[in-house]
């Protein structure tokens, strides 16, 4: 049995259900949405540990569970007739709660809930990508104005800022992106930066921008171009196209090893390919999506999917 942990608005676990439908596989969703009206329970005695999920009609043994596809962290949905104290109170007893009773080792996870909050950390990623000899970008995280800006005037194909975490926004009942940006001496001021430092890297030149989808031991390369200025290829105001492509044995040889170090066994990597053809790595995403790739280009990344969760 597969065990999915996401949530309500995930059209990446839609895509790949209907797979499993079509294959008569067994699998169990929960959605974060649901926990609050889920029935859970726990026993532990003296000969025999119970742990039991019911969402909704579906009630699911977790002892019969074999795998694990961490799609989304388990984040439960306010209850709305509670304070906002006994709100917050009471998701962090069901998320402590829900991941307690799934968690277990012994299991295939893609990717261990653990590993993913390591893996998560962009900062840290740089470090383990040069360990492992793939080519990062200049990069500076500073509130220093003077370090900034001379940072800044030093590159001289440009510079841009992204987010340091996941770049979600979210404004009351409103939720924006921050996507990378260009940025420029001037864009920063005392004020700007006096709360939180800033994550700026030297802007590399690219013929495209690559990812590389590592799912067990299946490699998925797409250059994705789009305008000349292209800076986030993710911004749904740019027009963008996808090609099947590869990469070199050492880069790939690399990411391998990354993903290893990193304990995970898929990974969706970020890479600027420069017009010399040289490979910069960006970052790497432990839960990144990848479905519109196969519904796009027809790659076979279900396939490998259900392979890495079911053999």
């Amino acid at each position: 049995m597969l065990l999915i942990l996401t949530s309500d608005q995930d059209l990446t676990t839609d895509f790949l259900i209907t797979e499993l439908i079509k294959r008569k596989l067994p699998y169990f969703r929960v959605n974060s949405e649901d926990l609050a009206s889920a029935d859970i329970k726990f026993l532990i005695g003296e000969e025999k540990v119970r742990r039991h999920l019911t969402v909704g009609p579906r009630s699911l043994d977790l002892g019969d569970v074999g795998s694990v596809w961490y799609r989304r962290a388990v984040q439960p949905a306010p209850i709305s007739a509670l304070s906002p104290s006994q709100r917050v109170f009471i998701s962090g007893e069901l998320r402590h709660l829900a991941m307690g009773l799934v968690l277990n080792p012994e299991v295939i996870w893609v990717n261990p809930v653990d590993k993913v909050s390591v893996a998560e950390h962009k900062i840290y990623q740089l470090q383990v990508a040069r360990k492992f000899g793939l080519h990062v970008p200049r990069t500076l995280v500073s509130k220093d104005l003077e370090e900034i800006r001379s940072f800044v005037s030093d590159n001289s194909h440009g510079t841009i800022c992204k987010p340091i975490f996941h770049g979600l926004f979210v404004d009351g009942n409103s939720r924006y992106s921050i996507y990378t940006r260009r940025v420029f001496s001037d864009s920063f001021d005392l004020d700007s930066i006096s709360v939180c430092p800033v994550l700026l890297q030297e802007e590399v030149p690219r013929a495209a921008d690559v990812r590389v989808t590592i799912i067990g031991t299946e490699c998925f390369v797409v250059d994705i171009k789009g305008e000349e200025e292209l800076v986030d290829w993710r911004d749904p105001e740019i027009s963008v196209s996808y090609a099947p492509s590869q990469i070199d044995t050492v880069t790939h040889l690399a990411c391998k090893n990354m993903l290893n170090d990193l304990g995970l066994v898929y990974g969706a990597f970020d890479f600027v390919r420069t017009p010399d053809g040289d490979l910069v790595f960006l970052e790497v995403n432990p839960t990144g999506e990848w479905a519109w790739l196969e519904d796009r280009l027809g790659l076979p990344m279900r396939d490998a999917f259900i392979k890495l969760l079911f053999e």
